[in-house]
């Protein structure tokens, strides 16, 4: 399977994606200030202002509202771009070619030089009953052909575990229902 993006004619490999903006976000409750977040991510007054001149970040240093996550990441992204080693230039060109807010998880956007912007797409995990459910069958006809010890192996394991199962229940059974101590 592949993606497509309107900024090139490219096909991903289906495990990438073009980066989207995480959108909607919940406000933290213990929000940061903006000259601690600076601090923090060593990210200077000036390149601030400088990237907000540009267009790069949504916000100067005169920003009196508290920081929020979609802010941070912001932040981190643009910060890890521009210190990449491009030039202001390439930067520029790099960043108008990402949707606004840039708002992506610098863990999971990076750009690739053939394929341009790239976001992993995490790996499914599918639920556990589900996949047994579909493939149980077919994984111990498998076993019983090939791995006899080690079906047998596991029916030892699943009588264990069913008998201390109905050992518990016995003990629930006996302990019978809790009396409210009366006063």
């Amino acid at each position: 399977m592949f993606h497509d993006w309107p900024y090139s004619r490219e096909r991903l490999p289906e495990w990438f994606m073009r980066p989207v903006s995480a959108g909607a976000h919940q406000v933290t409750l213990f929000p940061d200030q903006l000259d601690e977040v600076l601090a923090d991510l060593r990210i200077s007054t000036d390149d601030l202002c400088r990237w907000h001149a540009r267009g790069w970040v949504s916000f100067g240093p005169d920003f009196n509202e508290a920081v929020q996550p979609w802010d941070l990441n912001e932040l981190r992204f643009v910060r890890d771009v521009v210190r990449s080693g491009l030039t202001d230039a390439q930067v520029a060109a790099r960043l108008d070619e990402l949707p606004r807010p840039m708002d992506f998880d610098p863990a999971t956007v990076a750009y690739s030089f053939s394929l341009g912007w790239v976001q992993a797409i995490p790996p499914y995990e599918p639920d556990v009953s589900e996949f047994m459910d579909e493939h149980l069958d077919e994984w111990l006809q498998e076993l019983s052909e090939n791995d006899r010890d080690r079906l047998i192996e596991l029916r030892e394991r699943v009588n264990d575990i069913i008998a201390t199962s109905e050992e518990a229940d016995a003990q629930d059974a006996s302990d019978g229902p809790v009396e409210e101590a009366k006063e």
